[in-house]
């Protein structure tokens, strides 16, 4: 049956969202302590509360959001590969409802997010995706033997309605990946932009079709959204103001880039020639190199 929320639970669900929206917090995840205990990370942890019918389970993979519905729940992203991750991911899911899962939505074709699709078709839900996902997951040598391609795909935007709850789908351009989709929740004004945001030095998977020059098109798009809480792929929840100051972060990269190479820097020597310490982010040779290909081709 469809657990309905506890009134007395609101006040101390929204102290704890307040304080990890607003305050740092410790690794994804949270880890589970204690001498020889795994990374934190590294295992699907408890799932939590975010507002009311949405949770989050952190630890596995990347976070997986589970909206909860009276008809039966959505989940989006799906982990490592694993029947031990799926298993917890079931274990903590039902911890709050026992309805079953209907809808699944990948934000990217990365193994951490669609590990274990094939065990939520197998249970009888859809899998929803870009089609450029379905594209990249069944060609990319990391995720091509990893079953559960998804069931069904769109080209740009969808738009999700079941059980009372509205789920929009968004490509906004590419970023991380070729295929990030943007997962917003607006009658909870929650988004996930998966690793389009990120705790460490963000990654683009150049080749498969990430890009650092339209990384900031994404969170542009995930701007214009209503939103309080945003989601990313790993690491706890961020304020609208936090996509902000992530967005310039990531704008002054590209422009001290481009700034570098209208003074002469060439492909060889861009890294040596762009700081980004003021920023806490650390990028390899090979990111300048393909991040001097994207300019040079502007």
């Amino acid at each position: 049956m469809f657990r309905k929320e506890f009134l007395s639970a609101a006040p101390v669900m929204a102290l704890g969202l307040a304080a990890a929206v607003l305050s740092a917090q410790g690794p994804p995840g949270g880890g589970r302590g204690g001498k020889g205990a795994p990374k934190a990370g590294a295992t699907v942890e408890k799932i939590r509360l975010l507002k009311p019918n949405l949770y989050m389970i952190t630890g596995g993979g990347a976070n997986t959001l589970i909206r909860v519905t009276p008809e039966g729940l959505i989940v989006v992203d799906t982990k490592n590969p694993g029947d031990e991750n799926y298993n917890r991911v079931m274990e903590e899911i039902k911890s709050v409802s026992n309805m079953p899962v209907k809808y699944v939505l990948n934000t990217h074709h990365h193994p951490d997010h669609v590990g274990t699709n094939q065990k939520f078709i197998d249970a009888g839900a859809t899998v929803i995706a870009l089609d450029a996902l379905k594209t990249r997951m069944a060609s990319d040598p990391r995720t091509k033997d990893i079953p559960g391609l998804p069931t069904q795909t769109f080209a740009k935007d969808y738009v999700l309605k079941f059980g009372g709850a509205e789920v929009q789908a968004h490509s906004y351009g590419r970023g991380h990946t070729g295929d990030d989709t943007m997962v917003y929740f607006p009658d909870l004004k929650v988004v996930m932009v998966s690793d389009q945001i990120t705790d460490a030095t963000p990654i683009v998977d150049f080749a498969n079709g990430g890009s650092a020059v339209e990384w900031t098109q994404i969170l542009d798009g995930v701007l214009k959204l209503d939103f309080e809480i945003a989601i990313p792929g790993r690491g706890e929840p961020k304020s609208k103001a936090d996509v902000q100051a992530y967005r310039t972060r990531f704008a002054t990269v590209v422009s001290r880039a481009s700034d570098a190479i209208k003074a002469g820097a060439t492909r060889d020597t861009l890294a040596m020639q762009v700081n980004t310490e003021d920023l806490g982010w650390m990028f390899n040779a090979a990111f300048y190199g393909s991040l001097y290909d994207e300019l040079a081709k502007k």
